[in-house]
């Protein structure tokens, strides 16, 4: 940003602005120099004009037009594009190279799985056991239910435990009342 001599004064202009922030579209964003600390007003340009292409532009120029309809008129350097314009055009192209680049994976995908010199045998699912193998797994098996007798799962209590048991439970009983739980201590 610099200042400017004018025939009434002032004015903000910007200095050395880059090509991609020169406004050449109509109805694009802009940010005039008077503007740019209050980059949240919305203006768009209207007309570019160029060395005497206008009467009243004899050195170019641009007619803006803000948020309320209202035409304002610039010099050449003092209206750029906004940044947020740019910033956004910047994530289009972004999107739009992640989109060709996703569209290319699956194009290669899909080559990948139409090749021809793909196996074609039908079989599918885990292989057949070694039938030395599949006899030593059998030989085992029948080998832990000889030593089981035939029955899975825990064993049941013999009777003199099922004895002991009751015994211990009756006694917790009687001390205290047939209530579960803890016991409540007096006060």
């Amino acid at each position: 940003m610099i200042e400017k001599d004018w025939k009434y004064g002032k004015y903000l202009a910007y200095d050395e602005v880059e090509e991609i922030f020169v406004p050449t579209e109509k109805g694009v964003r802009v940010l005039p120099a008077p503007f740019f600390y209050d980059k949240k007003l919305y203006f768009e340009l209207h007309k570019r004009y160029e060395p005497g292409d206008k009467k009243s532009f004899p050195k170019g120029g641009y007619e803006v037009v803000d948020v309320s309809g209202g035409m304002r008129s610039y010099e050449l350097d003092q209206v750029i594009i906004h940044p947020a314009v740019l910033q956004h055009k910047k994530m289009l192209d972004k999107m739009a190279r992640k989109a060709e680049k996703q569209a290319k994976k699956k194009a290669q995908t899909l080559r990948k799985l139409n090749r021809e010199d793909k196996p074609k045998h039908g079989r599918k699912g885990r292989p057949a056991l070694d039938p030395a193998v599949k006899a030593h797994r059998e030989q085992l098996r029948l080998e832990t239910k000889v030593r089981s007798g035939g029955k899975r799962g825990r064993p049941s209590l013999n009777t003199a435990a099922k004895e002991e048991r009751a015994a211990r439970d009756a006694s917790r009983k009687a001390r205290s009342g047939g209530k579960r739980g803890r016991p409540r201590v007096a006060k």
